[in-house]
């Protein structure tokens, strides 16, 4: 029996696709020839990766449209379908509306088409994400895209609300990054204040790492506000937090513990840290135990997380911090632990031979380190 092919994300974006857009634009301008799309993009299609494939169609889309953005453009946004009830983009075709973004930030971008435009991807995010379409205008148009988001942050729809913090994440991942609002970054922050409490946790979590993102470049900016939101704190605001620290978190900042509750100076001790084998093999599971004795008379909120250093193929070791467990340590007890992970090659690690290292950390403070060997 032949294995199964395995899944192409690219695939998402088909001649199928090409097919719906082309009925879809026919069923408001008449005069669009769909036999034509289908027969310029079949060939080409097949070889190219996920976001080439929309390139492409946008471009061939270009070609037999009106050269006038004014009249292309709302040709293509008459002909958008019905608008997503849920955020899971994998519905009804989502993707479809990907060439189409790729349409409005490459032949829209002209002062005159402005409000076109921007009503565009008003209504293409209510169908699919505009973030990566938004990035364009906000360099172009800094202060006329700021007016714009300063009214979507308070629409009634939850795909809106989301794109002006989506759309201006500073580290958005296959996105040009956005440095137009650098000089005061204030403006940005105040709408996702306020975004903070939204209802939708759709919306929140897209507020949660936008700031995660930012802790990387203005750390500072980020505590000083989250310190403020959670003055006057809730259940939505609690959440973002959490999610908005978490790489501070895992590298020990103080200040992000103190804000989350937990102390940066933990009273523990780390018992009978052990290793169930010193060597392993490439797909053999690391597996390490350890106790943890709480050295204080009160209740202590802990964090608990691992380091584990792999060997570079240079020979020096790079750490990576996992998460492990949260926990609430009754003063004078003990909590026994164990984790497994597996060593195997992923698309974002290629592994060496050698030793690596694993290492204890809670609340920001490490715990002693065990080397051990992997093999191939």
């Amino acid at each position: 029996m032949k294995p199964e092919k395995k899944f192409e994300f690219s695939e998402v974006i088909n001649i199928q696709t090409a097919q719906k857009i082309g009925q879809s634009i026919q069923k408001v301008w008449t005069d669009f020839d769909t036999k034509k799309l289908e027969q310029k993009i079949k060939p080409k299609l097949s070889s190219l990766a996920f976001k080439d494939r929309a390139n492409l169609i946008a471009e061939v889309l270009y070609e037999l449209l009106p050269d006038d953005f004014g009249t292309s453009g709302q040709i293509l946004l008459d002909s958008f379908g019905q608008e997503l009830d849920d955020p899971d983009f994998t519905k009804d075709n989502a993707f479809m509306y990907m060439p189409h973004g790729v349409y409005v930030s490459r032949y829209g971008l002209e002062a005159t088409h402005f409000e076109l435009s921007t009503q565009f991807l008003y209504e293409m995010t209510k169908r699919f994400s505009a973030e990566f379409a938004i990035r364009p205008f906000l360099n172009k148009f800094p202060q006329k895209m700021l007016n714009k988001l300063q009214e979507w942050v308070k629409d009634e729809n939850q795909h809106v609300r989301r794109l002006v913090s989506e759309g201006t994440r500073t580290r958005l991942p296959w996105a040009p990054r956005v440095a137009v609002y650098d000089a005061n970054y204030t403006v940005i922050m105040d709408l996702l204040a306020d975004l903070r409490n939204d209802p939708e946790l759709y919306v929140r979590r897209s507020v949660a790492n936008h700031l995660n993102d930012l802790t990387k470049d203005r750390k500072e900016l980020v505590l000083e506000n989250l310190t403020i939101w959670n003055q006057n704190s809730n259940k939505n605001i609690e959440w973002l937090t959490k999610h908005a620290l978490r790489t501070l978190v895992k590298a020990g900042d103080v200040r992000a513990l103190k804000i989350l509750g937990f102390s940066d100076n933990p009273k523990v001790e780390v018992l009978n840290f052990e290793l169930e084998q010193l060597q392993l093999k490439l797909g053999e599971k690391l597996v390490f135990s350890f106790d943890i004795q709480s050295k204080s008379s009160d209740e202590q909120a802990l964090v608990v997380d691992y380091i584990i250093y792999f060997k570079k193929a240079n020979g020096s070791l790079s750490p990576k911090v996992f998460k492990l467990k949260v926990i609430d340590l009754e003063g004078g007890k003990l909590v026994s632990l164990k984790k497994k992970q597996v060593f195997q090659h992923f698309s974002t690690r290629v592994l060496y031979e050698g030793v690596h290292a694993v290492e204890l950390q809670i609340n920001g403070k490490v715990f002693g380190k065990k080397e051990f060997e992997l093999l191939f």
